[in-house]
């Protein structure tokens, strides 16, 4: 996903626009069902900041949801059909791809065959050690951080602690140094958008990208994430539409969305409480 920054706008392989948020999507849908693109034409102008949001969670409602299932790439066509899209052509210069809880690490394969450098944040130590076996295979080209993505920069205050992380330790530990809107992307993100929270997170991404805080500060960072079809449609709706709100006219403002790919729930586990994999039951969309 590319925030809203500075022309000339960048044209890469899914799509081009001052915004780029790639959503790879499952269940019954065909492509056919739902809109290619969807974007509303103002995103060259320069992001402006909003209001602060309130995104802290209260301490139940903490402690729940490092209590839920989290969704896992294990099907293998899948995964190989994710890392040659978000790869890219050989010719175009290589990123640093981070992966958001790759869990037990079929997709972290894939990307590693295709020649990329992988950073796997890992929220839930128990894949820890089967990630750093990987990575002793892969040359240097994994490492693995217990870090979860999706809270990073908490805004409640206070020292973070594993595996929540402030972006500026994360990049300053990767080597990463913030580049002007117009000099590329810095590095690519994969990852599932975690259900029970999707649409709060889709706010705090939101907010990030048009103040360019957090990891936007870092320049145009692309966004290649797994959806569910329920969000997808809010998200691409128009305004002639009741999924129309202003998460719809914000984002679309702010990127072109583009869905790379349907794909079936069968093709992702869920990892329960008891750390078994399951059959996730929840449909979704893989988007860019």
């Amino acid at each position: 996903m590319w925030a809203p920054g500075l022309p000339p706008r960048l044209k890469l392989s899914a799509l081009a626009g001052a915004g780029r948020f790639c959503i790879w999507g499952s269940g019954a849908s065909t492509r056919e069902h739902l809109p290619a693109k969807n974007h509303r034409g103002f995103s060259d102008s320069y992001p402006q900041l909003l209001p602060h949001p309130d995104f802290d969670e209260s301490p139940s409602s903490a402690s729940k949801g490092r209590s839920q299932a989290k969704r896992y790439v294990t099907n293998r066509r899948l995964a190989e059909s994710v890392a040659e899209i978000v790869r890219g052509k050989l010719e175009t210069p290589r990123h640093l791809l981070l992966e958001c809880n790759p869990g037990p690490g079929i997709l972290t394969q894939a990307l590693l065959k295709t020649g990329a450098k992988v950073v796997a944040l890992e929220s839930d130590r128990k894949f820890i050690p089967h990630l750093e076996s990987l990575g002793k295979n892969s040359h240097g080209r994994l490492e693995v951080i217990h870090c979860d993505f999706f809270k990073i920069d908490p805004r409640s205050g206070g020292l973070p602690r594993p595996p929540v992380m402030a972006s500026r330790t994360l990049f300053q530990n990767l080597r990463i140094e913030a580049r002007p809107w117009s000099g590329g992307i810095p590095l690519k993100v994969i990852g599932i958008f975690p259900f029970k929270n999707e649409r709060r997170t889709l706010w705090k991404f939101l907010y990030d990208l048009y103040a360019c805080t957090s990891i936007y500060k870092y320049g145009r960072v692309e966004l290649n994430m797994f959806i569910s079809e329920k969000e997808y449609k809010k998200l691409m709706a128009n305004r002639n539409s009741s999924l129309y709100d202003v998460l719809s006219v914000l984002w679309q403002v702010a990127c072109e969305i583009k869905i790379l790919q349907v794909v079936p729930s069968s093709s992702f586990d869920v990892c329960t409480q008891k750390g078994q994999l399951e059959k996730a039951k929840h449909r979704l969309f893989d988007s860019h």
